[in-house]
Formats: structure tokens, C-alpha cells, sequence
């Protein structure tokens, strides 16, 4: 491992730089609409303190093993697997291919963004009337939305929103293809703006009548709600994946870094601030509820009556938006840039985890790797940008994003990590670089403590599945097979295999520079 230490190695040039990359990864458009949405169903201010709880429980505590494992082997997600055991391999590449899927789907996503935001310039609103009916009846031209029932079949291509995806891919691609001191560069700008734009919403929010009734809603907490394991379990999952851990990004990034760089000062900052990202969003967007609410004779409760996925980014925050009694263009141009922002930064840190991981298992160029990943992801893109492709991104996020997807990967790394690998060399290699000091309780985390929380919710979200009412393979109302679900699992069992398939074939000596 002496050797290996003294590897030379591309790095971020500065420690801003990787860490406002690493927050960049982390921060993304699961904070501004996921985040409020678990805070407005699971007792609003109740909610902040599990989150929290589980924040230092589990999301600084992995983001210090995953920083570690990079920083020390200097190595992707595969390769930094491999030093671990020859037999886990495959450990690190089956986030990466995950990661691959998810980059695809969210890069469309992405594309809807920043088409809102070239509507945001128009005279009016083209919203404002009815932001539902917009969304998904005249933008998405959903077949589901139009037909009234849920619906998988595919339609025409949605030209608009596969120039806004060429341009998503484009922008990534200048993003990331001159190596990752660009990247540090670029985060200064794409990391440091939103926040800036986030802060104008919140402190236009709060000048709105109305809302000191939606800004009570959510700070004050129900503590009943306390009570519930589910709100304690949604927080949990919360924090886990809006922290980015065991998508195989913190420990490319952390490969990257100087040899000296501090890691557990890097990994509490990059925590903090999503936390901190994370509360002025909710900020950000239940003041403007409270606003809506009042405008419309209702209780804020009654305002997001679709606010789950996309819901709360295109329909309830744009209607709000649209209600605004001045600057309502003005506003809606800074959230959908906010998005943008935020989430071409999360976008690109996962294209170069998948990036980086590739390069160190065959020692390919980034010049000649980069283009083929950039135009592979826009063509696999162009499938959900089809009429109906909504609900088919859908049910692949949900597993990707769910129980067989990133939780189960998180686990096991987990438990790699703690049992086949001496973790105290991981917490004696970020103690001998960082200003403050873990302890034996990380190791206690890393091998007990995290295994039985990521366990617990995986065998509580499998159980929800399988026992769900309206079934889960095979439907209960008609018996029929549950296609969606049946590709999803298919697709999962795929990354798994085609992971160990990867990690046995053309095998490169990561020892060697």
C-alpha cells in the first residue's frame, strides 16, 4: 500500500474545489422537492428531528467511509472495492451501472427544468390557468393523465423536450471533459448561484402575506407524529439518498483529492450543507404555500394535494408562483434556474463516478470514453422523453432509488467495509489528515449500528412491497401480470449480474499507476 500512496494522481487543485463538488453532488432537486414533500406528510417541524438524528447517524459517518476508501486506495468505486478483495469487485461497479440508469432519467428530468425555465421568460405564465393540466396534459402529453388511468404505453417523441435533453447532455459534457480540476472550477459557479437564487425565494417568501400561516405549518412540530416508525423510517431514507452515498461518487471524488486533505472536516461540511440547503428549501417553498393557501380560502394541508414526484417542481410551486401578485415571471426564472443548477451539478458528478471508473479499469482515455457515455445516455434518455415515458421513469426510479436499487447497495457495502476490510486502517487514514478525530464509535457505526438501520428498512420496504394491496408481481384485481414491476425487478437483477460480470472480465492491475 506504500506504493500506492504515492500514486500520482489527477486532483482537484483545491479543497473548495472538491468541496463544493462533493456538495454538489449531494445537493440536487431531491432538495427542493423531496424534502419539503416528506416535511409536509410526516409532521412538518416533527420531521426536522429524525432527520437530523439520522443526518449524523448515518449520512456523516458513511460519507467519512466513503471519502476514506477513496482518498486512500485513489481508485473509483470498482477499483477501490478490488483492493478491499478480489471477490468484491463487483461491490463497486453495481452502484456504478445503477448510477448509469439513474444519470439517463435524470438528465430528462432536467430537460423539463430548464424547458420551465425558457417558459418562465414569456409574457404569461403559459401555466398559470391550469399548472396540472399543463404538466402533464399539454408539455408531458401523458396518455395516463389523458386517458384518466394509469397507462405504460409509449407515443410520440416530445421534440421539445429532446432539444432541452441534447442540451442537458451538452452542458455536462462541457462540464466535466477537461478532468477534475475544470470540474472544481465549474463548481464554483454551478454550487455557490442557486444557493444565492434559493435565499432570494426564501426571503421573498417570507415577505408575502400568508406566510407566517404556511412558515407555522412548517416549523411547528406535531409530536404525535414522533410516534410513528414511518416517519423515522422516511427520514432515514431521506438522508440516505439525498447525501449521495453508495452511488460511487463521494469515493471517485475523494480518489481525487491531494494527500493531505483534511476528511472528516470535508465530509461534516458536505453534510451540514445539505442539511442547511435542505431547511431553506422548505422554507423556500411553505411560505409560498402559505401564500397559495391563504389566496385560495384553504389550509396549507390542502394545498399540495399532488406534491409527490413531480408534483411539488411543475404543478403546486409554479401555480403558486403564477399566484404571485408581482414578479411572477421574475420569480419562476430564478426556481426553475435553481434547478437547473443544482441538478446538472448532481447529474455530472455521477456521469464522472461511471467516468473515472471506466478509465481506471481500462485505462481508456477520458477524451474517447466521455463522448460515447454522453451519447449513449441522450439515446436511452430519448425513450423517456416519449409521450408516457413519465410513468415508466417512474417505476425504474422507484427501483433504482428503492428497496432493490441503492438501499440494498449501501447495505452491503456496509457490511464489506466493516467485516471483510479492517476498518480501523479507514478511520486511522482520515484520523492521521483531519483536524478532529473519530472514534471507535465510527467502526461500531460502520459494522453494526448502519447495517441494522439500512437492514431494517430494507426488509420493511421489501415486506411493503410484497404485501402492497393492489399487488406486486401479479395484480389482485385482475390477476394479470404487473409488467412494470416485472421489468424493474429484471432490470435490477441485470445490473447486478452484468456488475460481477465486469468485475471478472478484462481485469486491469489496479496496483500499478
Amino acid at each position: 500500500m506504500a506504493k500506492l500512496l504515492e500514486e500520482q494522481r489527477e486532483n482537484w487543485g483545491s479543497r473548495a474545489g472538491f468541496v463544493l463538488a462533493a456538495v454538489g453532488s449531494a445537493i440536487g432537486l431531491g432538495n427542493i422537492w423531496r424534502f419539503p414533500y416528506e416535511a409536509y406528510v410526516n409532521g412538518g417541524g416533527a420531521f426536522l428531528v429524525p432527520y437530523i438524528i439520522a443526518m449524523f447517524v448515518v449520512g456523516v459517518p458513511l460519507l467519512i467511509m466513503e471519502f476514506s476508501l477513496g482518498h486512500f486506495t485513489q481508485l473509483a468505486a470498482p477499483g477501490a472495492f478490488r483492493k478491499i478483495s478480489r471477490h468484491t469487485e463487483f461491490v463497486g461497479w453495481w452502484p456504478i451501472i445503477l448510477s448509469c440508469i439513474i444519470v439517463c432519467y435524470y438528465a430528462v428530468i432536467l430537460a423539463w427544468c430548464l424547458n420551465y425555465l425558457v417558459y418562465s421568460f414569456s409574457d404569461s405564465l403559459p401555466w398559470a390557468a391550469d399548472a396540472e393540466e399543463f404538466f402533464f396534459g399539454q408539455f408531458l402529453r401523458d396518455p395516463g393523465y389523458l386517458q384518466d388511468e394509469p397507462t405504460y404505453e409509449l407515443g410520440a417523441v416530445r421534440w421539445p423536450i429532446v432539444a432541452a435533453l441534447a442540451a442537458v447532455w451538452g452542458g455536462m459534457y462541457l462540464c466535466i471533459f477537461r478532468g477534475v480540476k475544470w470540474i472544481g472550477k465549474m463548481v464554483l459557479w454551478t454550487v455557490p448561484i442557486p444557493w444565492l437564487m434559493l435565499l432570494i425565494l426564501t426571503i421573498r417568501g417570507l415577505t408575502l402575506e400568508g406566510s407566517v400561516q404556511g412558515l407555522q405549518y412548517y416549523l411547528e412540530p406535531n409530536w404525535a407524529a414522533l410516534g410513528e416508525v414511518l416517519v423515522w423510517r422516511r427520514a432515514f431514507g431521506q438522508v440516505f439518498f439525498s447525501m449521495t452515498v453508495a452511488f460511487g461518487v463521494m469515493i471517485t471524488y475523494a480518489s481525487f483529492l491531494h494527500r493531505q486533505s483534511d476528511i472528516n472536516n470535508n465530509a461534516l461540511i458536505s453534510g451540514l450543507a445539505d442539511l442547511g440547503t435542505s431547511f431553506i428549501a422548505g422554507i423556500a417553498v411553505f411560505t409560498t404555500m402559505g401564500t397559495l393557501a391563504l389566496s385560495r380560502g384553504v389550509e396549507v394541508d390542502q394545498v399540495l394535494t399532488d406534491a409527490q414526484g413531480p408534483g411539488l417542481a411543475f404543478v403546486a410551486f409554479p401555480t403558486a408562483l403564477a399566484a404571485l401578485p408581482t414578479g411572477a415571471q421574475v420569480f419562476s426564472v430564478i426556481f426553475f434556474a435553481v434547478l437547473v443548477l443544482l441538478g446538472i451539478s448532481s447529474a455530472f458528478s455521477i456521469t464522472e463516478s461511471a467516468l473515472a471508473s471506466i478509465c481506471d479499469k481500462s485505462g481508456w482515455k477520458r477524451h474517447i470514453v466521455l463522448p460515447i457515455m454522453s451519447i449513449i445516455g441522450f439515446g436511452i434518455g430519448i425513450v423517456f422523453s416519449l409521450e408516457g415515458g413519465l410513468s415508466w421513469l417512474g417505476t425504474i426510479d422507484g427501483f433504482v432509488n428503492g428497496t432493490w436499487g441503492i438501499l440494498l447497495v449501501g447495505l452491503v457495502q456496509c457490511l464489506v467495509v466493516g467485516w471483510v476490510y479492517d476498518v480501523n486502517k479507514l478511520r486511522r487514514h482520515a484520523n492521521s489528515r483531519s483536524d478532529w478525530k473519530i472514534g471507535l464509535w465510527w467502526e461500531l457505526f460502520i459494522k453494526f449500528v448502519i447495517p441494522i438501520i439500512l437492514g431494517s428498512l430494507f426488509l420493511w420496504s421489501l415486506y411493503d412491497d410484497i404485501t402492497a394491496e393492489e399487488g406486486f408481481l401479479i395484480s389482485v384485481e385482475t390477476g394479470k401480470l404487473m409488467w412494470p414491476n416485472i421489468v424493474g425487478l429484471a432490470i435490477m437483477a441485470s445490473v447486478f449480474i452484468i456488475a460481477v460480470v465486469l468485475s471478472k472480465v478484462g481485469r486491469r492491475d489496479y496496483d500499478q499507476s
